[in-house]
């Protein structure tokens, strides 16, 4: 997921080059979330004693949310989002419950982990609070 979103705010940087720094930006920061992502996981398989499993993934809603990710991307590459539906768009899909809630699948003490995932969670407020900046000062 966090690969697909860096390839959809890469189109958008692309279609809107006005805020190219601006997409490129989040992208870069979705880029690092999928490393981390891939990084935890190595740490959990290494360790499994130190973690406890919370909440499961849900498929469905996975697979929701990966589908309107590519649905999305094909809309900006077809020139069918403006700049301000794709501020929406992007805004909606940062607010998705899957972004918000990687601290409840996985509960440890592992300090490693833990600051991996409260910088996810810290770039993710950081994406919420830029998209809804940028989404306030294209209003009018």
């Amino acid at each position: 997921l966090e690969k697909a979103l860096a390839e959809l705010y890469l189109a958008c940087s692309e279609k809107f080059p006005e805020d190219s720094k601006f997409w490129l930006a989040i992208c870069h920061q979705e880029e690092l979330h999928a490393k981390f992502i891939g990084e935890l996981a190595a740490l959990v398989s290494s360790h499994p004693q130190e973690f406890k499993f919370g909440r499961p993934f849900n498929t469905v809603a996975i697979t929701t949310i990966m589908s309107n990710v590519k649905n999305s991307m094909d809309q900006v590459r077809n020139g069918q989002f403006d700049r301000k539906r794709a501020l929406l768009m992007a805004r909606d899909i940062e607010n998705s419950v899957l972004e918000a809630k990687y601290q409840e699948i996985v509960s440890t003490d592992n300090i490693e982990f833990t600051k991996t995932i409260n910088r996810i969670m810290r770039d993710t407020a950081s994406h919420k609070n830029l998209l809804a900046a940028k989404i306030a000062s294209n209003q009018g």
